[in-house]
């Protein structure tokens, strides 16, 4: 079977696992409680981690290593801005429940970088939980991992939301979420405290893999680099910290890689339009390009060469591209200039500095492709009042969960998931969806060549809630 009919079949399967899933609403104790239920985007559930003071130290972050490449930890770290200026973050013990269903002796850390710097003056730092790291077997809906986001970035406190699910739509490899409100106690220390609202994210790992491949016997990585797939030698060692492969790599997988690398650096322009294709999924990687480029999200592929992940597929030997850590989407990230700029990103050459790219899309079949995925998504997922109506879905759900974050809280949300937010100083969801519709139609009629990436904007330049 191909990886495009796979990935149908799939999309097919879990509309209707989740059609059943939200019909069902198996309860979070039932053996029956799948994913499906855990993720539901208009679901806030209630969230509760219970730490010993020595527990809670061993969260704090401490100094560790710098790396010694842009947003890149030390070796054999994890990647990222906090990473590479020295900030490492520790497992600890605590004990977790979710509406009021209880696992003990899990495994908890802080995650996230430029999120991490913005949160640490808040105290509402993202998190990642491992139930099956210290109790073995230990797992709910099957999952033994899960990403708190705290979407202090996220203006509307929807973005990741909204573009997952738009990802997934067009066929993408996308993580599902809900919502928590996330309660922080600390024994004789701190009395259940508060930290707010945050979104429940899947992980990215061999489960994923295999859910949406068929296969969980490829490579996951997670590139950090604007110069995706370059050839370095031939030693692997060279490689590892900037593609980050969550698990071992047989040395087929290896030499695999490194014949991608040799090719995408060394080919001809002749070889690379005629053979790109036996080394990436084109069509879904046209798809994952439309998705990105239309969400305007600079802290990505088109710029920061971050934020995504890659699979190698064992049975295609392919390369397929997963979206990943999308609270900069809805052209909330403070590179390309004005909100206005932002809003009509070029689609044509819409990088700031990337040879594959470069490459890739001066392949005439594979651009050809591209834009008829943005042509077809843009009378399809990418219509401004579908993804309002999206919107209006969630906020009810979600705005008794900011409100008790505070009121100026609940006040910034309603100017921002209004018909008429604030266009002040950060781009509302709604705002942004209108006029970027309007631009790419624009710009596939031939009327507009958009505008190109030039670099960060003034001000802050990050879209979000800062309190």
């Amino acid at each position: 079977m191909s990886a495009a009919a796979f990935r149908r079949i799939t999309i097919a399967l879990s509309l209707c696992s989740l059609a059943a899933g939200l019909a069902t609403g198996a309860d979070i104790t039932s053996k029956d409680f799948r994913a499906d239920d855990l993720f539901q985007i208009t679901k806030v559930w209630t969230v509760d981690f219970v730490f010993t003071p020595e527990q809670w130290k061993g969260i704090q972050p401490r100094a560790g290593g710098y790396g010694a490449a842009r947003l890149q930890g030390p070796e054999g770290g994890r990647n990222g801005l906090s990473a590479q200026g020295g900030i490492e973050f520790d497992w600890t013990h605590t004990n977790f429940s979710i509406d009021g269903r209880t696992f003990n002796d899990v495994a908890i850390r802080y995650k996230g970088n430029g999120t991490f710097r913005q949160a640490q003056n808040t105290g509402k730092i993202s998190l990642k939980v491992d139930l099956n790291k210290y109790v073995k077997g230990q797992k709910l809906a099957k999952l033994d991992k899960l990403n708190f986001a705290n979407n202090i970035t996220d203006a509307g406190w929807m973005n990741e939301e909204l573009a997952y699910r738009l990802f997934r739509d067009a066929g993408v490899p996308a993580p599902r979420s809900s919502y928590a409100r996330v309660y922080i106690t600390v024994a004789n220390q701190v009395a259940r405290e508060y930290w707010g609202l945050y979104s429940i994210i899947e992980d990215i790992n061999d489960k994923f893999a295999l859910d949406h491949f068929g296969t969980n016997q490829g490579v996951l990585m997670k590139p950090v680099t604007t110069n995706l797939f370059h050839y370095m030698g031939d030693d692997f060692a060279k490689y590892k910290q900037t593609y980050d492969p969550k698990d071992e790599m047989t040395e087929a997988q290896k030499q695999r890689f490194l014949e991608v690398c040799k090719f995408v650096t060394n080919a001809t322009n002749e070889e690379f339009a005629e053979k790109l294709g036996d080394y990436v999924d084109l069509d879904e990687f046209a798809r994952f390009m439309a998705v990105t480029v239309w969400l305007t999200d600079l802290d990505s592929i088109l710029d920061n060469g971050q934020n995504f992940y890659v699979y190698l597929n064992p049975e295609t030997q392919k390369f397929s591209f997963i979206a990943w850590d999308q609270d900069h989407s809805f052209g909330q990230f403070g590179r390309g200039g004005s909100n206005a700029q932002r809003r009509n990103l070029t689609i044509f050459h819409p990088w700031s500095n990337s040879a594959f790219l470069d490459r890739a899309f001066a392949v005439p079949a594979f651009k050809a492709l591209y834009m008829a995925k943005l042509a077809e998504f843009q009378k399809t997922i990418f219509r401004p009042e579908r993804i309002i109506e999206q919107v209006n879905e969630i906020a009810p759900a979600i705005r008794p969960a900011v409100a008790e974050e505070s009121d100026a809280k609940a006040k910034w949300f309603d100017s921002l998931t209004s018909d008429n937010g604030s266009d002040n100083y950060t781009e509302t969801i709604k705002g942004f969806v209108k006029a970027r519709a309007q631009s790419v139609a624009d710009q596939l009629d031939g009327k507009s060549q958009g505008s190109m990436v030039s670099g960060f904007g003034g001000g802050r330049g990050f879209g979000g809630p800062r309190f």
